[in-house]
Order: C-alpha cells, then sequence, then structure tokens
C-alpha cells in the first residue's frame, strides 16, 4: 500500500526537479519517469558542457525525496 501511494505522489511530480538519496548518495534532478518499482532522473553534471546522464533508483532503495514547495 505505501508503494502504490508513494507512485500515485511521484507521478504528479514528473517534469520537476527532486533530490533523492538512496544510502550515502544523493542525486538531484528532473524526474521523467516512475512506475511501482523505480524512478528515473536525469542529473545534470558539473562539467563545462552541462551534460546529463540518466539515474535509475529502485523505489525500495530510497531512504528520502525531496520536492520543491509549492
Amino acid at each position: 500500500m505505501f508503494e502504490n501511494n508513494l507512485f500515485n505522489q511521484l507521478r504528479k511530480l514528473v517534469n520537476q526537479d527532486i533530490k533523492v538519496a538512496v544510502g550515502e548518495e544523493l542525486y538531484s534532478g528532473e524526474l521523467i519517469s516512475v512506475d511501482n518499482f523505480v524512478l528515473r532522473l536525469r542529473e545534470s553534471t558539473d562539467t563545462y558542457e552541462r551534460e546529463f546522464r540518466n539515474v535509475v533508483v529502485l523505489l525500495s532503495e530510497v531512504s528520502f525525496i525531496q520536492v520543491p514547495a509549492n
């Protein structure tokens, strides 16, 4: 039940910037997609040309998610 509720909440945040903690790692980027098991972020690298990388995170591994305040 918790996972389904989280999925529904995250689905509303697609195309917004969020931060996701997984263990000791913190990912920050645009939420590209989410399903019942994984979320996908497009994270900007700190390089000169502002390249992007896709990050796939298992929802079961997430410690916390920070979303923009509305």
